[in-house]
C-alpha cells in the first residue's frame, strides 16, 4: 500500500489568463522513499505538496492517501486521514503566535490523534533543535531560524508516517541544516517517508529520488 499516489493530477489557476503549474502528473510515494523535488521558483513544487497533502484539491486527476481516493471523502475524513499520516513543513510560518515555543509543540501533540502532550518527548524535540533555551518565548521573539527549526519540530512531533517539506533547510546555517535533514533520514529509519522540495543541490543529493518541476510536469532529475 502506498503512503501517496498521484493519478495523472492537474491544477488549474484563473489569473487574467488560466495557468497551470501541474500538468498530469503522476507520483507514487512508498514508505523507505525519499524523493527531492526541485526546480526554479513558482514551477508549482508547493502547489505538489499541498495537492499531496489534501490541503488544495487538484482540477483533474486522482488523488490517494493510504489508498483512499480524497474525492470519495468528506472534508472531515480528509482532515482526519492527513491528521493521522502526514507532518507539513512549511515555506511560511504558520505557528500560533499567541502560544510559546513550547505551547505550539503541546497543541500539535494534543490535535494529532487526540494524544495527550508527551513533556518528555517535547523536551527531546526542543533540546535537538536548540530551542530548550526558547522555551516560554513566543514565536515574535524567535530568531529567523529559530522559528523554522520550531516549525520542523511541530512537523514531526506526532512521527508522521509522511513528512512533506517545503523548503526545510531555509533560514539555517550548515550546521542545522544537517541536523534537520538527520531528523528527515530518521522518518525514513523508523519505515516513513519524505518528500522534500528544495532549492539546496546538496541536501537534494541524500534523497534515493531526485525530480525536476519543468512546465508544470515531474520528471527524473536524470542529471543529478
Amino acid at each position: 500500500m502506498s503512503l501517496c499516489r498521484l493519478e495523472k493530477v492537474s491544477k488549474n489557476y484563473e489569473m487574467g489568463e488560466v495557468v497551470c503549474p501541474l500538468n498530469k502528473v503522476s507520483l507514487t510515494v512508498e514508505k523507505g522513499d525519499f524523493l527531492a523535488v526541485e526546480g526554479p521558483s513558482g514551477t508549482g513544487k508547493s502547489t505538489l505538496l499541498y495537492i499531496m497533502s489534501g490541503l488544495l484539491m487538484p482540477s483533474g486527476g486522482e488523488v490517494f492517501l493510504n489508498d483512499h481516493n480524497l474525492h470519495s471523502l468528506a472534508d472531515r475524513k480528509v482532515t482526519e486521514l492527513r491528521r493521522d499520516l502526514i507532518g507539513f513543513v512549511f515555506q511560511e510560518t504558520n505557528l500560533f503566535q499567541a502560544l510559546t515555543v513550547e505551547g505550539n509543540l503541546r497543541f500539535a501533540q494534543s490535535v494529532g490523534k487526540g494524544k495527550k502532550p508527551d513533556e518528555a518527548k517535547i523536551a527531546l524535540f526542543l533540546e535537538e533543535l536548540g530551542l530548550s533555551a526558547r522555551r516560554s518565548f513566543l514565536p515574535s521573539q524567535l530568531s529567523v531560524g529559530q522559528r523554522r527549526r520550531l516549525i520542523i519540530a511541530r512537523a514531526l512531533i506526532n512521527d508522521p508516517q509522511l513528512v512533506l517539506a517545503d523548503e526545510p533547510t531555509n533560514d539555517l546555517d550548515e550546521i542545522w541544516a544537517g541536523k534537520v535533514m538527520g531528523l528527515l533520514a530518521g522518518v525514513i529509519q523508523r519505515g516513513g517517508a519524505v518528500v522534500m522540495v528544495t532549492h539546496n543541490s546538496h541536501w537534494a543529493a541524500c534523497a534515493n529520488r531526485r525530480y525536476l518541476m519543468q512546465e508544470g510536469r515531474l520528471v527524473m532529475n536524470d542529471k543529478a
